[in-house]
């Protein structure tokens, strides 16, 4: 289940804040490109508060390293697959480590 919300999650937010809002808060606030990818990273990171602040920063973080992928390649291909890639880390990590549950018959 968390693989397919991996997907989702990887394109819906690319789409959102990379696709959309960067370049919405240049051409519709008229922000320089810099202040738009430093306020659109703020915001990701924050929307990332419910887990915990270390997240919130390596989330704004992450998240400017995903910009960047955006404005090089020009496309949101790249920043889709590494967000997937990234979330999908945590599903190889607890299988590594046997913390996943499996569903047992009651």
């Amino acid at each position: 289940m968390f693989t397919v919300l991996a997907f989702i999650v990887g394109v819906s937010e690319e789409m959102i804040f990379r696709g959309y809002l960067y370049s919405y808060m240049q051409e519709y606030w008229g922000v320089s490109a810099f202040i738009s990818l430093v306020i659109v990273n703020v915001v990701f990171g924050l929307l990332h508060f419910h887990q915990g602040r270390s997240a919130m920063i390596d989330t704004a973080t992450l998240g400017l390293a995903m910009s960047q992928l955006y404005i090089q390649s020009g496309s949101l291909l790249l920043p889709i697959i590494f967000h997937i890639l990234y979330d999908l880390k945590i599903v190889i990590v607890t299988r590594k480590l046997g913390m996943h549950k499996t569903h047992q018959p009651v």
